[in-house]
C-alpha cells in the first residue's frame, strides 16, 4: 500500500462531502476526498435539490450547469380520501423553489468539481480501517491506499459504515425509502406529485419529473414498520402504480427504465455525535435528513459547508480536539435543529388520516395556506411557520 497524507481527509463524495471538500480545497487547504464507489454512480433519491442547495451551486460556479435540469414550479398533492391540491409556485415572486437533478448527475459533478478545486478525489476506495495514529493524526486504510489526516470529516451517508464502526451512532435509521426510474409517463412534464395513502402514513409516495419523458417514482415510511413486516415498500409501489384512483390510468403503461433501489434516511441529528477529537460527522451522517418530507439534499449540502468552515478554523490553530471542534455542533444545531424538531412535531400532527383528510379540506379552500405548505415541504420556509398559532386560526376561518 502507498501512504498519502494530508491536512483533511473526507470520506464520501456524496452532496456533503464533496461540497466540504471543495470549500476547502478552494480555500487553500490539502484535502482528499475517498469514495468507495466509481462514478458515475446512482443513488436512491427523490433527485429533489432544493433553493438551500441551489443557493450553494451558485455559491461554487455550478448555477448554470444546475439550470438545465427540471425546476420544481407545481406541486401536487392527493389525500388519502382522493382530495387533489394543486400548488403553483410561480404565481407570485418567489425565486425558484428547487430543481428535479438525478443523483448520479448531481453527485458526480460536485466530486468533479471539488477536484477541479484542487482536492483529491480517490474513487473506489472502501475504507476498510480508521484509527488515531498519534495525537495529532489519524490513519486510513482506503483501497490501496494508507492515508495520514490531520483532521477526519465523515459524510458517508444513512449506512454511515464508518461513523457507526466509530462509536457514533448507536442507532438505526428512522425512516426507509424505496425508487425506481420509469419512462412512458404521459404527463412527464407536469407538477411534482406527492401522494398521500393510509397504509403508508405519515409516509408518502412521490412521483417527480426528470426530464426527457423520464419520472422518479418511490415510497417511503417508517423503518421499523418495515422491519416488522406491517409495510412492504416493493407492494406499496406496485399498488401505487397500478390502482391509484388518481394517477393509475395514466401510469399503466410505464417501462422501467433503473433498477428498484432502496434507502435508510436519518433524520434525527440528536442520535449521532457530530463532533470528537479530529473528527467532523456531516450530511445524513450527522442525521439531517427532513422527517416530516424525507428532503436531505439540501441540508446534506449546508452541513457540508459548516464543516469546512469549521475544519478552517481548526488547521488555523491547529487544535483538533474535540472540544475545539465543538462549535461546530452548536453551529449545526443552530441551523437545522429548531426546524428539525418542528418538521417532527407537524409529522405527528398530520399522520392520522382523519386529521390529514381535513387539512386538504381547509387547504384547498385557502390557497396562501396551500401554498405555505407547498414552501414547507420543499424547504424554501420553515415548518416552524406550521405550528405557530396564527397558522392554525387561518384553517379555521
Amino acid at each position: 500500500m502507498s501512504m498519502m497524507r494530508t491536512d483533511i481527509a473526507v470520506i464520501g463524495a456524496g452532496p456533503a462531502g464533496s461540497i466540504a471538500a471543495q470549500r476547502l480545497a478552494a480555500a487553500g487547504a490539502q484535502v482528499i476526498l475517498i469514495e468507495k464507489d466509481s462514478f458515475p454512480r446512482d443513488k436512491s433519491c427523490g433527485d429533489g435539490v432544493t433553493s438551500e442547495g441551489l443557493d450553494i451551486l451558485a455559491a461554487i460556479g455550478l448555477a448554470s450547469w444546475a439550470a438545465q435540469f427540471p425546476e420544481m414550479a407545481a406541486l401536487r398533492l392527493t389525500s388519502p380520501d382522493g382530495q387533489v391540491l394543486d400548488i403553483d409556485f410561480n404565481q407570485n415572486d418567489w425565486s425558484c423553489v428547487g430543481r428535479i437533478i438525478p443523483r448520479y448527475q448531481l453527485d458526480e459533478q460536485l466530486a468533479r468539481h471539488a477536484a477541479e478545486s484542487g482536492a483529491v478525489l480517490l474513487e473506489d476506495a472502501q475504507v476498510t480501517a480508521v484509527e488515531q495514529h498519534d495525537n495529532q493524526t489519524i490513519r486510513i486504510t482506503a483501497g490501496k491506499q494508507v492515508i495520514e489526516s490531520r483532521l477526519l470529516i465523515l459524510a458517508d451517508g444513512s449506512h454511515a459504515p464508518v461513523t457507526r464502526r466509530l462509536g457514533l451512532i448507536r442507532t438505526k435509521p428512522e425512516l426507509s425509502a424505496m425508487r425506481q426510474y420509469f419512462t412512458g409517463d404521459t404527463e412527464a412534464g407536469g407538477p411534482l406529485e406527492i401522494h398521500y395513502t393510509p397504509s403508508i402514513l405519515p409516509g408518502y409516495t412521490w412521483l417527480f419529473p426528470v426530464g426527457d419523458g423520464r419520472v422518479n417514482i418511490g415510497t417511503g415510511s417508517y423503518s421499523r414498520r418495515i422491519a416488522q413486516g406491517k409495510i412492504n415498500l416493493h407492494t406499496e409501489l406496485d399498488r401505487f402504480l397500478t390502482h391509484h384512483p388518481v394517477t393509475a390510468d395514466r401510469l399503466k403503461l410505464l417501462k422501467p427504465a433503473g433498477p428498484l433501489k432502496g434507502h435508510p434516511l436519518r433524520t434525527n441529528l440528536n442520535e449521532t455525535r457530530t463532533h470528537a477529537d479530529g473528527i467532523l460527522v456531516a450530511g445524513d451522517a450527522a442525521g439531517l435528513v427532513n422527517p416530516f418530507t424525507g428532503v436531505g439534499i439540501g441540508q446534506a449540502m449546508g452541513g457540508g459547508e459548516l464543516a469546512a468552515r469549521h475544519a478552517l478554523q481548526a488547521l488555523q490553530n491547529g487544535n483538533f480536539m474535540a472540544e475545539n471542534l465543538a462549535p461546530y455542533t452548536r453551529d449545526l444545531q443552530a441551523r437545522y435543529g429548531s426546524d428539525q424538531k418542528a418538521a417532527r412535531t407537524l409529522r405527528d400532527w398530520l399522520s392520522p388520516t382523519p386529521v390529514l383528510n381535513w387539512l386538504f379540506r381547509r387547504l384547498r379552500q385557502n390557497e396562501p395556506l396551500a401554498l405555505l405548505l407547498g414552501h414547507i415541504i420543499f424547504g424554501k420556509r420553515s415548518p416552524r411557520l406550521a405550528l405557530h398559532p396564527k397558522t392554525w386560526l387561518q384553517l379555521f376561518q
